[in-house]
Parts: C-alpha cells; structure tokens; sequence
C-alpha cells in the first residue's frame, strides 16, 4: 500500500462525525519510523522484486495507450517495453520517454481552434503526460521523464503556418510547464538533435532567421512524391493526414474557391509530404535521443512505437484526439473539460462565451444558468482542473448568502468537486449547510474551512473520482477500492485549501475526504 493510500485509509478510519455543525477535524500525518531491522536480500529474490518492478511501470505505461481495431501490444511492443525497462532500472536511470508533437494550432482558427496559442487543452494534455512520469516515480524513486520534441518545423509551411506563429506555439508550451511546475515534462529542440546545427535559438528572431536554413539542410531529399511503399502504420497516418488536412485548410480551399476534386488533390499532396517529412524527423529522434521508450500521437498497431491519449477520458481511448487542433470546452453535460471541433450555434444550437482560467489560457464555456452560481446572474472565473473538477473564484469576501445554492448543487452534479475560493467564511453557519442539503438532497455535500486555521499555511485534501453508477449507500465499498487506484492520479486530485474556501462534492461520482455536510477534514503534515 502506497504512503498516499495509508494517508487517505488512516484518516478515513479516524473520523467520527458528529452532529452536524462546522467543524473543523485535523489529521496529522504519521511519521515514518525506520526500521533497525537489516534484512539480506538475495540475488534471486533482487530478480523477482527488479522484474515485479517492471511489470509494474508497464503497466502503467500501458494504461495510457491508444487501443485500435489492430493493436499488437502484448504480443510485439511489450516485450521490446519490458527490455527496455529493465536496462533503465538495472542501470537504476532516469526513464526516459520521448513523443514528437505539439506542432502549433490548426490553421482553421474559424472552426477548428481558439486561435494560435495555447489554451486549456494544451494544458490539461501536458498535465496528463506529466502524470505519467509521476505515477512513475511513486515506485521507482529514480524517476520518469517526458520527452516532448515539436514538430512544428515539420509541416508549418505545408498548412500556412509561419515561423513566428510555431515559435510562439512552443514558447506557450514551456510556460505551462513552468508555471505549473510540471517536473515530469521537458522539451528538446530540433537544433539540438541535428549534427553540426547551429546552436539553439534564443529569441524568436534568431529562431526565423535559422530555422528555413535548417529545414532545408534536413528535408533537402522530401520529394513530395508517393511514397512506393506505406507500412500499415504509415498508411493509418497517411489518412489521418488526409482527414484533418480537410479541415485544417477548409478557410484556404473556400478562399481558393476549389472543386471538390482539387481539394482531394491537394490534400493528398500535402499528406505525402507530412509522411516523408515525418519519417525523416523520426529517424532523427530515433537516432539523435537518448536512450527512450517512444511515444506517438498517432493511431498505429502498437509494434513499433506505443500510441497514446493526451487525455484520461475513455472516449478517447480507441483514436487519438489532440488539442491543436481541437477547442477546449465546458458543456452543460460533461464531467469535465472535452476536446472537439469548435463548437457553432448554427450546429448545435447552443451559446458558449470565451473564458480564461488562472493561467489565462483560454477555454469556451457553455452559456447556461448552472454556472451562474452568484445571485443576480453574474459570472464567476472558471478554472477548470486536471483529472476533473473546478475551481470557481468569487468577489473577494463574498457572503455565501449570495450564493444561488439550487444552481451550486445543480453544477456539483456535472462539474465535481467545486472548490470555491473568495468566500466570506464569516457569513457560513450550520443553518446554511442545512439548507443546501434541503436544496441539493442526498449524496452532496458543502463544507468550509473554518476561518480558525487562517494560520495554517498548507492544508490539503484528496478527492477520488469513483464510478458513477454505484450507489452511495455503502461508503466503504467505493472508498476501498477508490485507495486501491489511488496511484494512479487520473482518478484523484489534490485541493490545497485557504481560509474561508468552500468545497461542493457529489458522492456519487467522486469520493472526498469530507463525507458529510458542514463538516470538513483537513489532512496535514509536518
């Protein structure tokens, strides 16, 4: 059992609610005692626990791949994976895992994206790939990194994309990870995988003024032709190439005004050029890395390079969706943010407004009641989080009187949990717990952190996502087997708590560390 899990079980065990009125129960973290106990461990038995290890990482690696019709993982790429995992770990190194992508956004910014930079997909994406190296590092302390190489250079040209806007692209990328402090995430830059390249740009006019001259160096033998012959997995890239393409220059074909079979035409040009480039900036990833496990985007038959989500929701799971060329958005229905085409009234009907969350990176939000949560109709900040749930910001000091509670209980239903930050705790008695749960019914929950531990610098709570359709009857079933899974950080998020914060959860889909109205559970350590 993890340190997490044994944290989360000894606390679910210690808490005894009583009646109900605000309270707040504080849960020291126990200390971990060494033992004076030397064990010797031998040869054999370092073996069994070297190769558990690695059927461990794995799986875990595995967790985030990308399940075609075809998929040949356990019989291909998993023994490749388990050889290449032992020598890290035998070598007691770094794993290191490398993924070409984040190119720059679709041109189509009408239909397609946001516009040119990145936004909370991109950040919800890197989170997910971060993710990865931390579930890692939980048991192998040595750690995992992400790898990302753009390959941006690859094909701005061919869609229209100048120089400047991909260099831009890239530049948001390394923010997010910075100000997020995504350790599991870094980025190498073409000009350090090419021989005898220039060194890497500094500015965005060192990076133009460079990059065209590396390009050509690079892709001087891409003729554009055919290629005479595509493997399955290239023939799979080859007409994802084709689809996307006929979005992603839908602006420049109506402005062109071309047939339907000029279209075909060109678009199929472009998409021979992406292979033979891609194959080119592969073989340099492949060559000029470090020793890696390979990562793709792309769909493929999982032989010779794993294929992977860029985010955790099982409808992506059987074909790859990326946020460059895909919207960020909150529905009225969705448990957290989805990815799609840029949603339109004339299509769907609906009315959505531009918002922007604390990184200010854009997403879209639908325009309806639910998340008008403050009275007279006014608009809180949204800021969605990773695996799920979302952070609603408030007026500062703002009476929870003035809060539409039926529209609280209502968004705890879709978006859980709700961390609301602003609020006057103040203003917060038992009486109003009451009348949320007459309002909100069973299976909810609205808890505060009571103003006395103001002086309390770092308080945290655990909340595991578990599934929806179990009934909430037997709290114990849905706990336990939520800790199980509880390395895996998909299914859990981390809310760090200030004075006067205010948390709504739904039981019926995720599990907090609070579990009754009015009443709060603060684990902290040392």
């Amino acid at each position: 059992m993890t340190p997490a899990i044994n944290m989360l079980s000894n606390a679910f065990t210690a808490f005894k609610p009583s009646p109900i009125e605000t309270r707040l129960v504080e849960t020291t973290l126990p200390v971990i005692q060494a033992s004076p106990i030397v064990e010797f461990v031998t040869q054999a038995n370092a073996h069994q626990s070297r190769e558990a290890l690695v059927d461990r990482i794995s799986e875990i690696i595995a967790s985030y791949r990308i399940r075609g019709s075809d998929d040949r993982y356990e019989e291909v790429y998993k023994p490749r994976l388990l050889e290449k995992l032992r020598c890290f770990i035998s070598n007691n190194e770094e794993i290191n895992f490398v993924i070409p992508a984040y190119p720059f956004k679709s041109p189509n910014h009408e239909e397609k994206v946001l516009g040119p930079n990145p936004d909370v997909g991109e950040r919800l994406s890197l989170e997910h790939l971060n993710s990865l190296g931390a579930r890692i590092t939980q048991i192998y302390p040595t750690g995992a990194q992400i790898t990302i190489v753009s390959d941006g250079c690859c094909y701005n040209d061919l869609l229209g994309v100048s120089n400047e806007e991909t260099y831009r692209y890239t530049e948001g990328l390394q923010r997010i990870v910075d100000r997020l402090c995504l350790r599991h995430i870094r980025f190498a830059d073409i000009f350090e995988l090419v021989d005898g390249a220039l060194s890497v740009p500094v500015s965005e006019k060192e990076y133009v003024s460079h990059i065209d001259v590396l390009k050509a160096r690079l892709f001087k033998n891409c003729s554009g032709e055919k290629p005479r012959e595509m493997d399955n997995n290239a023939t799979l890239t080859y007409r994802g190439y084709i689809k996307f393409l006929m979005s992603d220059l839908a602006v420049f074909y109506r402005e062109k005004k071309m047939s339907k079979s000029a279209i075909k035409k060109h678009s199929a040009v472009v998409a021979r050029a992406m292979i033979e480039r891609g194959h080119v900036f592969s073989a340099l990833v492949a060559t000029a890395s470090a020793p890696h496990v390979r990562l793709s985007i792309h769909a493929s038959d999982n032989t010779n390079k794993l294929s992977v989500a860029l985010l955790p929701h099982e409808q992506y799971s059987s074909f790859p969706v990326t946020p460059w060329h895909n919207t960020p958005c909150l529905g009225a229905e969705q448990s957290s943010v989805s990815l799609g085409r840029k949603p339109s009234m004339a299509t769907d009907g609906a009315t959505y407004r531009i918002c922007q969350d604390d990184l200010g990176l854009q997403f879209l939000c639908a325009d309806v009641p639910m998340y008008s949560v403050l009275e007279n109709n006014n608009q809180p900040e949204l800021h969605p989080l990773y695996p799920f749930g979302l952070k609603v910001r408030v007026p500062r000091n703002l009476p929870m009187t003035r809060m539409r509670l039926d529209r609280v209980a209502e968004l705890a239903q879709v978006q859980t949990p709700i961390l609301f930050e602003g609020l006057d705790s103040m203003h917060y008695t038992a009486k109003t717990g009451e009348e949320f749960q007459r309002i909100a019914g069973r299976g909810l929950s609205l808890s505060l952190l009571h103003e006395g531990v103001a002086s309390v610098s770092a308080v945290a709570s655990y909340f595991v996502q578990i599934p929806a359709e179990r009934e909430d009857d037997d709290a114990l079933v849905p706990f336990v087997e939520a800790a199980a899974a509880l390395d895996d950080l998909r299914l859990r998020v981390l809310h760090r708590w200030q004075a006067g914060d205010v948390m709504v959860c739904d039981h019926r889909s995720v599990l907090p560390v609070h579990l009754s109205p009015s009443f709060l559970r603060v684990l902290r350590g040392n």
